[in-house]
């Protein structure tokens, strides 16, 4: 191995051999490069011989860069060792452990995957049944009593959005309670007033559909995984010999039937490294991950070495992030949420050592903002991008929001100033493209006699020019002629004089490409929705958009006997689809994302974790995105429920306990508005940690200019920025 210089908190790390060991890390310690490192080392010294060591973590693009950073090692150390180690998601070694012997936990071999993506589709299809089929007056019975048209209409688009998810969560629950469709229908009788009411009919179709395609979804493997291991000795003695080593990354967003699984497999060998930060758990309200398991294996194993430098930030910025661990553990007034956060504090690297050294800005680059209304807010902190994008063209910078509505509203902004910028969300403008170019072109095979649409096809869609005058002028001419003259009889008309321009050279290929998907038949549109992603020359991320798209309209025109090419178009323009959004979101995220040098990005601070910026704004620091005691509005109580349905996740908790145990054993409303405190304080250190040079802080008065004045809709200033406005301000004195 070629020499390194290991930092004082890496060196017991990498000198492991055996047994098990666990690695808290701060944000920016490179634990991704330590644990790289040490596989490679184990590999170098033949520590594996007799078994693999396997890697797991929870992404895709995190599966992608171990690979490409061991093979690195391994080449750049002449090490021959490619075949000795896998990387794999959690999930991929489940379905490993099923393939190996699926007749134990009674499947055929035959069995498929519905991943993320399919899992929506279905989910989605079977709470629109239930609400076409008699299940509406039911879905709607949770709204609060709303005689205003608007506000009704904006309940009922809040509560869709919930729903999917709260849908999804409860199934998962269930499942791993054990208790399928036909038990949970045996238990709930025709009086029966819970949520779980409105449930058991989705999921008992979706349980129908997977089944009918011979699908399992990711609960069912992890589930099937642990049990096949369980049941079988011999399947559970090859997987413990086959593996020597195992190493989770990022096992803070582990769950508890994942845990068991690991700890079957290494049960033999007892080789188990697990890595992860407890203060960046920030996925349990949505998920079954709980940072209580990482804390269990701190205390339980053999070792347990730290890594507490990181080389990240400036120092002022870890000063903020220790201050706000400090606070949160010594002074915060919730006790219960004092453990939500561990008290690890940040070091700054060693100088002069041979390491790679925290940025040092030439000045003090902390600061709060406060403003009057939420468009302020946008438009201030834009005009502050502007001005740092102007000063500092090479920085990177992060804008982060609460929610996802809030990125799109900054994204509008940021377009009509003309700055170029990168959207990490579920219903991205810039990543819709792909899904509005194929409405433009089904639109116009709708209307092919309609010049306008042809017109849109030809500007959004096929011509591509820095010369939008240019490009104005030449559609004027196209507007004087009809769809036949143009499309027959186009490149034979005085159209324009530069036939070397990307204005004439992108008609050209327009109307070529339109012709040809003209005679393309729309009895499968499936196909010719494949046939038009063929014609625009697509990255490969849109490809994959593309092929679900194809795959979600074959999975609705078998649902639905036939479907016309009118629902496509208005299923494709439909912008609060779930499904599509939810496609983009999965599909950008396989190969991951980072942010490159002068770039602009708007993001969730849940999307914010693994990235990094030279600067970041953290707006929506007001008590209601981030909460500091049990009494305050929380986002987990849908303001458009009724009271007693505010928090329907902590409902359905408490309903399934009930089933599982003949009574409740946790007063769950209490409980989750505790997970959600903590959860929102990690998501806060989370964001801090986000920043390399630069950190603003920012909150608003008012949600709108109109609330002005109106006590009841005035926002409170986050505990948690007053609090760390306290240390900025004496920093700065």
């Amino acid at each position: 191995m070629n020499n390194i210089n290991y930092r004082d908190d890496q060196i017991p790390i990498i000198k492991y051999e055996n047994g098990t060991m666990a690695v808290p890390a701060v944000p920016g310690a490179g634990k991704t490069f330590i644990v790289t490192n040490l596989v490679a080392k184990l590999l170098s010294e033949q520590k594996h011989r007799g078994g693999r060591i396997l890697i797991l973590t929870y992404m895709n693009s995190a599966v992608n860069n171990f690979k490409g950073r061991i093979k690195k090692i391994l080449q750049e150390n002449n090490i021959n060792e490619e075949n000795s180690y896998e990387v794999m998601t959690i999930h991929s070694l489940a379905v490993k452990i099923i393939k190996e012997k699926p007749e134990v936990v009674m499947l055929s071999d035959e069995f498929s995957i519905a991943d993320d993506l399919q899992k929506s589709i279905i989910l989605n299809e079977c709470i629109k049944n239930f609400r076409f089929n008699g299940g509406e007056r039911a879905f709607q019975w949770f709204l609060k009593e709303q005689k205003d048209g608007e506000w009704r209409d904006r309940m009922l688009d809040a509560w869709e959005g919930g729903f999917y998810d709260l849908v999804g969560n409860a199934i998962g629950e269930l499942k791993y309670k054990e208790i399928y469709p036909s038990k949970l229908e045996e238990i709930i009788s025709s009086d029966y007033k819970g949520i779980l009411k409105i449930i058991l009919p989705i999921y008992k179709e979706y349980d129908k559909k997977l089944k009918q395609q011979g699908l399992l979804d990711y609960d069912d493997i992890l589930i099937l995984a642990y049990r096949a291991l369980t049941i079988d000795e011999n399947l559970r003695a090859k997987l413990q010999n086959r593996y020597k080593y195992i190493f989770e990354d990022e096992c803070q967003d582990s769950n508890e039937i994942q845990g068991k699984i690991i700890k079957l497999i290494c049960k033999e060998n007892n080789n188990l490294v697990r890595v992860g930060d407890i203060n960046q758990s920030i996925t349990g309200t949505f998920s079954s991950s709980d940072p209580k398991y990482f804390k269990e294996f701190i205390e339980e194993s053999e070792n347990c070495y730290r890594m507490d430098m990181s080389n990240r930030s400036s120092k002022d910025i870890l000063d903020l992030a220790n201050r706000l661990v400090k606070y949160v553990t010594e002074d915060f007034k919730q006790v219960e949420c004092r453990n939500a956060l561990e008290d690890m504090e940040i070091k700054t690297v060693p100088s002069g050592k041979g390491y790679k050294e925290n940025p040092k800005p030439e000045a003090y680059s902390i600061n709060t903002k406060k403003y009057r209304t939420w468009n302020d807010e946008i438009e201030k902190t834009i005009a502050y991008t502007k001005g740092i994008k102007k000063k500092y063209p090479d920085k990177s910078i992060g804008i982060l929001v609460p929610r996802n509505d809030q990125i799109t509203q900054i994204a509008k902004i940021l377009s009509d100033n003309n700055m170029e910028f990168e959207e990490l969300g579920p219903n991205s403008l810039n990543k819709r493209k792909i899904l509005n170019k194929i409405a433009y072109i089904i639109d116009f095979i709708l209307n092919c006699d309609n010049i306008e649409k042809l017109i849109t096809v030809l500007d959004k869609v096929f011509i591509r020019s820095e010369n939008e005058q240019g490009k104005k002028d030449f559609l004027e001419i196209v507007r004087k002629y009809t769809t036949e003259e143009i499309l027959y009889n186009g490149e034979n008309k005085d159209l324009i004089i530069d036939v070397e321009s990307d204005v004439y050279k992108g008609f050209i290929v327009g109307i070529k490409a339109i012709r040809e998907l003209l005679e393309h038949p729309t009895t499968k549109i499936d196909l010719l929705i494949l046939a038009i992603g063929q014609k625009l020359n697509l990255e490969k991320e849109d490809k994959a958009i593309v092929d679900y798209v194809a795959f979600y309209i074959k999975y609705l025109s078998l649902e639905n006997t036939y479907m016309t090419l009118g629902e496509v178009y208005e299923i494709l323009s439909n912008t609060k689809n779930r499904v599509f959004n939810y496609i983009i979101d999965v599909v950008y995220e396989m190969n991951g994302y980072e942010p490159e040098p002068g770039s602009i990005t708007i993001c969730n601070y849940h999307k914010s974790k693994g990235l990094e910026w030279d600067c970041v704004f953290l707006l929506g620091l007001v008590e209601y995105n981030f909460p500091d005691n049990i009494e305050q509005k929380f986002q987990g109580e849908r303001w458009y429920l009724k009271e007693k349905y505010k928090n329907p996740v902590a409902i359905i908790k408490s309903e399934i306990d009930f089933i599982v145990n003949g009574e409740t054993k946790v007063n769950y409303m209490y409980q989750s508005k505790i997970e959600l405190i903590n959860e929102k304080i990690r998501l806060l250190y989370v964001g801090i940690t986000r920043a390399k040079e630069m950190l603003i802080l920012s909150c608003s008065m008012y949600n709108d200019e109109k609330d002005i004045g109106n006590k009841k809709k005035e926002q409170k200033i986050s505990l948690y920025m007053t609090e760390l406005e306290k240390h900025i301000a004496q920093k700065r004195n």
